[in-house]
């Protein structure tokens, strides 16, 4: 199997390699593993997915989170959540009650939006 270098992706992505890093960094690339002096070994398939979400337009986008009364999810955000939800078939309600048993804090703030 033959694997790229971070700058060989980043030309078959037609992006800068410090964008590629900066999406790596940004925990928006899974990061690949490494080679025993420490270098990326990207291999085709991690490729393809960077594509995939490239295409799906999901590195691009920025996502902020609110705070201070303001709102705490953005549209954009929810959609990313929902997406991957689908994509996963998990159903809405059971994430939500994952997330209501995991953070009692949540449960608290999904209550006062009903």
């Amino acid at each position: 199997m033959k694997y790229l270098t971070t700058l060989e992706v980043a030309h078959e992505l037609k992006v800068s390699k410090q964008t590629l890093l900066t999406w790596l960094y940004q925990g928006k690339v899974p990061e690949p593993p490494r080679n025993k002096r420490g270098y990326r070994l990207w291999s085709a398939a991690r490729i393809r997915l960077v594509k995939q979400l490239i295409h799906d337009g999901r590195l691009h986008r920025r996502t902020v989170l609110y705070q201070d009364g303001r709102p705490e999810l953005l549209p954009a955000y929810a959609r990313e959540v929902r997406q991957f939800l689908k994509e996963s078939g998990i159903e809405a309600a059971a994430f939500l009650r994952e997330m209501g048993r995991l953070d009692p804090g949540f449960r608290k703030a999904a209550r006062r939006l009903r």
